[in-house]
């Protein structure tokens, strides 16, 4: 059997600066913080482990997501590091380039949800 892997897109990179679409552990604060990628983490998890279940002479592994380690700056900084896990498949956003877009995602969430 021969194996192959897919392209996946990875949208930030380490060293960019990022918005995180949730709170920076500290109660009471804003539902979202401002952190730099330090690592990015290809997930092995038991939750994206491939399993091959029919016989087949060609399988095409895909990476369907990451884990940016991120250290909280700006207001947060001095915060413990934090693990975020990104699935790659499009509609999920949890890391922005710029406080503006995702605080139009955020207002584009409530009104869908209301």
């Amino acid at each position: 059997m021969k194996i192959s892997l897919k392209f996946q897109e990875v949208p930030f990179l380490v060293g960019d600066i990022v918005w995180v679409n949730q709170p920076c552990l500290v109660a009471g604060q804003q539902s979202y913080f401002q952190g730099e990628i330090m690592q990015i983490i290809l997930d092995g998890s038991l939750m994206s482990t491939s399993a091959v279940r029919l016989r087949a002479e060609n399988y095409e592994l895909v990476m369907s997501q990451v884990i940016y380690d991120i250290k909280p700056s700006g207001d947060h900084a001095g915060m413990p590091r934090i693990s975020i896990n990104v699935a790659l498949a499009p509609g999920q956003k949890t890391l922005f380039r710029t406080r503006a877009e995702l605080l139009t995602h955020q207002r584009n969430s409530e009104k869908w949800m209301s």
